[in-house]
């Protein structure tokens, strides 16, 4: 079942790697024809009752289309129970996943992940199978999602890249300032940050840099008088989450507290 750019899709990177598509269904049959020559595989069908000679069913559709693509799939005249249902590349399934789970169906998604060679899996089985199987036929490692934590994972993702992005820009911004050329500062601060990740990724936690060693309170806030008023309260804040996060030196924390507090911060 599918609308849009279905062949730019994980449907389209399945050609030749798994077993021949079957009926292909859209808003029209028109729309269906396309997306069966775009693909080179599957036979179009008029209706989407046609899909209920079949045991899995793929979905895909942009947001724009999506709801009308629900709608005709939940109108369509298929038996459920039996059926598997997996979402590829789609984004906020969650009500619609629930609503064909709750008319027997098994559910899973799986679309792109921000890192590479891997795409997130989610659902419940046997439709979490098989959407394990399509990422590993198109050549990408699956990353598993418990139900209904895709919020969560995305907050991870948002806070390891959109988020984190700014605090890289002000690093280099911060080394321009100490007279660094402008493409050894950007190299420079995203060495940093990609160090800091690589030691994290070998020593977890203990590779944070106050983890046994305790900060000199004034240096951290000389540091962050430094920074300028539009880094000032970030970088004390990231400072002071750190050590409280890490429940570490508290009176390190104190100090710190104390000494901003102190400078009107």
């Amino acid at each position: 079942m599918g609308a849009g750019a279905v062949n730019a899709s994980l449907v389209g990177r399945l050609h030749g790697k798994t077993r021949a598509l079957g009926p292909v269904a859209g808003v029209s049959y028109r729309v269906a024809s396309r997306i069966a020559n775009t693909l080179r595989a599957g036979t179009a069908v008029r209706s989407a009752d046609e899909l209920d000679g079949i045991r899995i069913i793929l979905f895909h559709s942009p947001p724009d289309q999506m709801e009308t693509l629900f709608e005709l799939l939940k109108a369509a005249n298929i038996r459920w129970p039996g059926k598997s249902l997996v979402f590829c590349d789609c984004e906020s399934v969650c009500a619609m996943a629930a609503h064909f789970q709750s008319r027997g169906a098994s559910v899973a998604m799986v679309r792109k992940c921000p890192i590479p060679g891997r795409m997130t899996v989610g659902g419940t089985a046997p439709a979490l199978t098989i959407a394990n199987r399509l990422a590993r036929d198109a050549g990408m490692k699956p990353v598993e999602i418990a139900p209904g934590q895709e919020d969560l994972f995305e907050a991870a993702v948002t806070l390891g890249s959109g988020a984190l992005t700014p605090l890289i820009d002000y690093a280099t911004a911060l080394l321009r300032q100490c007279g660094i050329r402008d493409t050894e500062a950007v190299q420079l601060a995203a060495a940093l940050f990609e160090q800091t990740a690589h030691d994290y990724a070998h020593s977890g936690r203990q590779s944070w840099a106050w983890y046994i060693r305790e900060p000199a309170p004034e240096r951290l806030v000389a540091q962050i008088m430094a920074a300028g008023d539009a880094l000032r309260t970030v970088l004390s804040q990231l400072i002071l989450f750190g050590l409280d996060a890490f429940d570490k030196h508290p009176e390190a924390a104190k100090a710190v507290r104390e000494a901003l507090r102190a400078r009107g911060e």
